[in-house]
């Protein structure tokens, strides 16, 4: 018997990465952009362009990447990384 996706479409993966988000920056989240959502072998990968307050008057756009399980929802693993927005 094949285990259950609790998470079936891409809609369903965006949504429990962007409560995770909510849940781990808090105030600091700003605009999320989905720019890459796939899933392989029950594993949903899903990146976003986000913007992140790091400051009073500063945000900063970061490349955050969650992995979630599709069985379980549960958060496998993230990467964060700062897009350094270049001159012009």
């Amino acid at each position: 018997m094949e285990a259950v996706s609790l998470l079936a479409t891409t809609d369903d993966a965006e949504q429990v990465a962007k409560s995770w988000m909510q849940k781990r920056y808090g105030k600091r989240l700003g605009r999320v952009k989905f720019v890459e959502v796939m899933n392989d072998n029950g594993v949903w990968t899903v990146k976003a362009d986000v913007k992140l307050a790091a400051g009073v008057l500063l945000v900063k756009r970061h490349m955050i990447q969650v992995k979630i399980n599709a069985g379980s929802t549960d958060v496998l693993g993230y990467s964060e990384s700062e897009i350094s927005e270049g001159p012009g």
